[in-house]
């Protein structure tokens, strides 16, 4: 079988030692109906193969904390697959009513993307994980439920930011998941989330929640000068986005200790 044209790129641009955004990845998904994704993949510099991370944007399509993040987890040593979810389906933005297109729905893009990491050469296909924001966090709490489905993919570690937990009853996910909520959101409140990781933890799940003091929705987008009312959100009762540096850097210094541990050879995780 031949590889894609975007596997040959990948690894021409690993035998040149670059470092950089690959642009025109595109990911076939068959659920919840047939569909052609894009994606750009950040590769880090160093020796392949590489861990990698699903990036998975929130309700208003890719944004700029996302793609500092791929920026980030590529200084770190992670590939990180920034993937377009709305794109291919014809959305722009579901901001006012998220359940358009559910975190359920939309969790199958998280196990066709690691598929398709899987074809990559210089990807690790043991040491792939996914990390999703606000609506792209509940797909990756709702996708977490669906891996005991998915028996071919097997995801290293879990991450999700600020997600929505209200229709998530208990975890029953088989990877290690960690949350990084802000105590003041009012869009997607922490309450459900830390509820779901104690009663999770309680039946000898791998699930951490970090609730920031003070910090609102999206407290790690840099780009955001001063707190934001989001109107349309909540369908149309509205909720607030804001910065928080201080919660940003905890998260980094999290996420990072967190990927170490289950996603890098040296972690001492079971294999």
């Amino acid at each position: 079988m031949n590889r894609p044209i975007a596997a040959l790129s990948l690894s021409a641009t690993l035998a040149a030692g670059c470092a950089g955004p690959i642009a025109s990845h595109r990911v076939p998904v068959m659920s919840p109906s047939a569909a052609t994704l894009t994606a750009d993949l950040y590769v880090p510099q160093g020796a392949a193969p590489f861990p990698a991370l699903i990036l998975l944007h929130g309700c208003n399509g890719i944004g700029r904390n996302v793609l500092a993040w791929a920026q980030w987890l590529q200084a770190e040593g992670y590939a990180a697959l920034v993937l377009d979810s709305f794109g291919g389906r014809g959305f722009t933005s579901i901001c006012g009513d998220g359940s358009v297109f559910g975190g359920g729905p939309r969790s199958s893009d998280v196990f066709a993307a690691a598929r398709y990491l899987a074809t990559l050469p210089g990807i690790d296909q043991d040491r792939i994980g996914v990390i999703g924001w606000s609506h792209g966090g509940w797909t990756v709490l709702r996708a977490a439920n669906y891996e005991p489905v998915y028996r071919d993919v097997r995801l290293r570690a879990l991450v999700a930011f600020y997600p929505y937990c209200g229709d998530t009853a208990s975890y029953r996910g088989l990877s290690p998941l960690l949350m990084l909520l802000g105590e003041r959101d009012d869009w997607t409140p922490a309450e459900a989330c830390r509820s779901l990781a104690e009663a999770a933890r309680r039946e000898g799940h791998d699930v951490t929640a970090v609730v920031y003091a003070g910090a609102h929705h999206g407290f790690d987008a840099a780009h955001i000068r001063r707190p934001v009312r989001v109107t349309q959100a909540l369908r149309g009762r509205g909720a607030t986005i804001a910065y928080d540096p201080r919660a940003h850097d905890d998260s980094e210094k999290r996420v990072r200790e967190f990927l170490r541990r289950h996603l890098m050879p040296s972690s001492g995780r079971e294999r």
